[in-house]
């Protein structure tokens, strides 16, 4: 089972345990209906220093933006745009390849493809001093998010294009876990309970129910 996040206070966060690289590759499955702007499926910024990176929906219709943010909120990185409607009640797949040096290069994945992509035009950072991983309910800044969140993870190097096409098959990708897995830094199944594989503190979930999850091929059991 996934975890339906239904807006208000529903969220699921992870803080210390979380190795969180310069350089690496973030990804997570989502299905959704939700139509507010700029709701926020996973972050790692809060509203008063948004150094690090995070997720919105609608800010152009039913696609989802990445977002890399320096520790001055208006120091944006980059923003990278998806070109498929993710907002349309299926499971999506959305990997993020990041770098956070200035001239670095950043790219967005949906279901496996490569849909935008651009160099960071400014130095950022995911610091110990950064607030947690969020999902769901975000700051106050951000509308929470409304729908269904799985297969959450981290590794830390950036992934390639075969790799992005076997974690985003279309709606059925294989399991994070078996792709590169000695630099998997973090994997949340987000099955019942909603655990994650390798320690890190997590907080809630609040409000959250089970729905069905996405198939995985190949899936941890």
């Amino acid at each position: 089972m996934a975890i339906n996040f239904a807006g208000g206070t529903d969220e699921i966060s992870y803080g210390a345990g979380v190795s969180w690289p310069q350089v690496g590759c973030f990804s997570f499955r989502m299905k959704s209906t939700q139509t507010t702007a700029n709701a926020t499926p996973a972050s790692r910024w809060n509203s008063s220093s948004r150094w690090g990176f995070g997720f919105t929906m609608n800010g152009v219709a039913n696609k989802i933006r990445a977002m890399g943010v320096g520790v001055d909120a208006s120091a944006i990185a980059f923003q990278l745009y998806s070109t498929t409607d993710v907002n349309d009640g299926n499971w999506h797949t959305i990997g993020l390849n990041y770098d956070t040096t200035i001239g670095q290069p950043n790219a967005l994945f949906v279901d496996g493809v490569s849909e935008a992509s651009g160099n960071s035009a400014n130095d950022w950072t995911i610091s110990s001093g950064s607030p947690p991983l969020l999902l769901g309910s975000q700051p106050s800044f951000w509308p929470s998010y409304v729908g269904d969140l799985a297969e959450i993870a981290l590794w830390s190097r950036q992934l390639d294009v075969a790799e992005h096409e076997a974690l985003g098959l279309p709606r059925n990708g294989i399991s994070p876990s078996k792709i590169a897995p000695g630099f998997l830094k973090f994997h949340a199944p987000l099955v019942r309970p909603a655990r994650d594989r390798y320690g890190s503190t997590m907080t809630g979930p609040t409000g959250t129910t089970v729905s069905d999850h996405g198939r995985v091929i190949y899936p941890v059991v």
